[in-house]
C-alpha cells in the first residue's frame, strides 16, 4: 500500500495517540524489570506499547518496523518503522514525567517522518523532512542561528561531563546545565528553543530518529561529537545544537580546547 507522507504521518499520530493514552492508563498497573543493568528498565507498557505500534503501522502500510524492546530489522533499505515505545522508562517509572513515545519513518536510513509526544505533557511533536515540524499542528519556527551556547542551556548526563572535562566547562560557561532523562525530549527542547545544545555519548536508533527530523527542519544541526555525520541506523554519540552553538561546542571539544 503507498502512501504520500502526510497520510503516513497522520497514521504515525494516530498510533501515537493511542500509545498515549495506554501510557497514561496504565501508569499505576505495570511491572517491571531489568535488561543490561538496575537502572536499564522495561515495564510491561513498553512492551504492550510496542506491539500495538508496531502490528497497526505494518497492517496499513506493509512497512517492517525496528523497536528498542525486541523488533528488528533486515535492512533498512526502503521505508522502516523505528520505535521507541517509552523513552524516558525511568521516569516512567519514578516520576511519571518527561518520558515520550517516538516514531520515525526511516527511507534508505534516513529520517524522513519524525512523531515525538510527550506523554505527560499532552504535547505531539511532529515533521516531514523537507516540509517543517510542528508542535501540537502548529509550526515550530527555526532556532537562533548566531547565539552562542553562552547564551543556552545545555543537556547532558553525569556520565558525560565525568568523561569530557570540556564539556563541564562549557557547562559552567553556559546559562546553566540540564538533563530530562529521555533523548527524544531532550532533542525536542533544542528544536524548541529552550536549550542551545544537547550532548550524548551512546544512543540508539529508536532514541532520536524522529527527534532528528524534527532538529533538522527547525535548523538545528546534528552530529556525532566529533561533527561527522550522524547515520541513525547505527549507534553512537550525538550533539544536536543550534548552528553557532554547534560550531563553539565542536571547536571546544574535539578541535581546540583552549
Amino acid at each position: 500500500m503507498t502512501l504520500d507522507w502526510e497520510e503516513l504521518l497522520e497514521t504515525a499520530v494516530n498510533v501515537v495517540t493511542e500509545a498515549a493514552r495506554i501510557a497514561r492508563e496504565s501508569s499505576q498497573t505495570f511491572e517491571v524489570s531489568t535488561k543490561s543493568s538496575r537502572n536499564d528498565l522495561v515495564t510491561t507498557v513498553d512492551i504492550a506499547i510496542e506491539g500495538l505500534i508496531t502490528s497497526r503501522l505494518h497492517s496499513i502500510t506493509g512497512y517492517p518496523c525496528m523497536g528498542e524492546e525486541g523488533h528488528s530489522v533486515d535492512s533498512f533499505d526502503g521505508p522502516v518503522w523505528v520505535i521507541d515505545p517509552i523513552d524516558g522508562t525511568m521516569n516512567y517509572v519514578a516520576t511519571q514525567r518527561d518520558y515520550a513515545v517516538s516514531v520515525a519513518l526511516c527511507v534508505d536510513g534516513a529520517p524522513t517522518i519524525g512523531v515525538v509526544c510527550d506523554v505527560a505533557a499532552d504535547t505531539m511533536y511532529t515533521a516531514i523532512a523537507g516540509q517543517g515540524a510542528w508542535r501540537n499542528g502548529e509550526p515550530l519556527g527555526p532556532v537562533p542561528e548566531n547565539t552562542s551556547y553562552r547564551e543556552g542551556i545545555l543537556i547532558a548526563d553525569v556520565k558525560e561531563l565525568d568523561a569530557l572535562p570540556r564539556l563541564a566547562q562549557l557547562v559552567r560557561e553556559s546559562r546553566g546545565h540540564r538533563r530530562y532523562g529521555s533523548a527524544a525530549l531532550e532533542c525536542v527542547e533544542v528544536a524548541r528553543r529552550q536549550a542551545a545544545a544537547f550532548v550524548h555519548l551512546w544512543v540508539s536508533p529508536w532514541d532520536i530518529a524522529a527527534a532528528q527530523v524534527i532538529c533538522q527542519e527547525v535548523g538545528v544541526r546534528v552530529t556525532r561529537l566529533d561533527g561527522t555525520p550522524l547515520d541513525v541506523r547505527y549507534k553512537g554519540s550525538i550533539l544536536a545544537a543550534w548552528p553557532q552553538a554547534h560550531a563553539e561546542v565542536l571547536q571546544r571539544l574535539c578541535i581546540d580546547p583552549t
